[in-house]
């Protein structure tokens, strides 16, 4: 049976938005999950960097809300965590974590890093690399997955543009972030949970100027996101300047918003395609 790491985190006021735990906070919970999962069955993820020269650069991340939890809930979540080597040559590593409250699971999380082998500087840099030998065989035989983790984000889109019904698309006056430190993690790169920050405060823009022409987007606002697909194509340094390009489709039951994390100061391909679903 596939190793768990369980443990409690004390819940406070600033984890919440009214509805629900913030997105941030689930991305940093998350990401505290599966360090914590390493640290307990393989090695710390101090030792994986300085040690081995192995980093891990997220790739794709699923959240989706189960039951409601509220500030008013509970004091404290309960966090199970467990991990597989994925691929066929090692070259993804896959963490699934829940949330529980009173009520049970209240978020699941899936996230698939790619390991990169470290040059050595001061920034941390790498290129993609299996996973070393030595590291794979800390993990059990069930906790090992031949076929990769593929990302739906690509395939959602064309679903929605398929057969959703386009209700807006952001073209002019797009919502910018400068990535300050407070966003960074330890090599001046962003903290790729801050990017899905800036997918909400995009959204939050969106709602704000099409949401009299449009009300039935601002259930976006008042009833929370249920889920979130995401992918990130390179990664944002200190001082970079983002814009979010956004598109709304009415998809089923509910409204998609599909957000390009781009470059304010240079024509290239995204940083980031975030996908959030009411």
């Amino acid at each position: 049976m596939p190793r768990t790491s369980t443990y409690e985190v004390v819940l406070d006021a600033g984890m919440f938005a009214p509805t629900q735990l913030q997105v941030t906070t689930v991305g940093r919970l998350g990401f505290q999950a599966g360090t914590r999962w390493v640290r307990d069955h393989v090695c710390s993820h101090r030792r994986l960097v300085s040690e081995h020269g192995v980093g891990l650069v997220l790739w794709a991340w699923q959240l989706e809300y189960e039951k409601p939890l509220r500030f008013h809930d509970a004091d404290a979540v309960t966090i199970d965590v467990a991990a597989q080597v994925r691929g066929p040559r090692a070259s993804q590593l896959e963490f699934e974590t829940t949330l529980s409250g009173p009520a049970g699971v209240a978020v699941r999380t899936r996230a698939a890093s790619v390991p990169l082998q470290l040059s050595g500087d001061s920034a941390l840099s790498g290129t993609p690399a299996t996973l070393p030998g030595s590291l794979v065989t800390a993990f059990h035989d069930d906790e090992v997955e031949r076929t990769p983790y593929r990302s739906p984000v690509r395939a959602l889109q064309a679903q929605f543009e398929r057969e959703g019904e386009l209700l807006a698309s952001s073209t002019e006056d797009l919502p910018s972030f400068r990535i300050h430190r407070h966003h960074c993690e330890v090599a001046d790169q962003w903290y790729w949970a801050e990017s899905l920050g800036f997918a909400g405060g995009a959204r939050e823009e969106f709602v704000r100027r099409h949401g009299t022409n449009i009300p039935e987007l601002r259930d976006a606002l008042s009833d929370g996101i249920r889920r979130i697909d995401a992918t990130w194509l390179r990664t944002g340094q200190l001082w970079d300047l983002l814009q979010v390009r956004t598109t709304v489709h009415r998809h089923r039951e509910g409204i998609a918003f599909v957000h390009a994390l781009e470059s304010a100061d240079e024509d290239d391909r995204p940083y980031a395609i975030i996908v959030e679903r009411t």
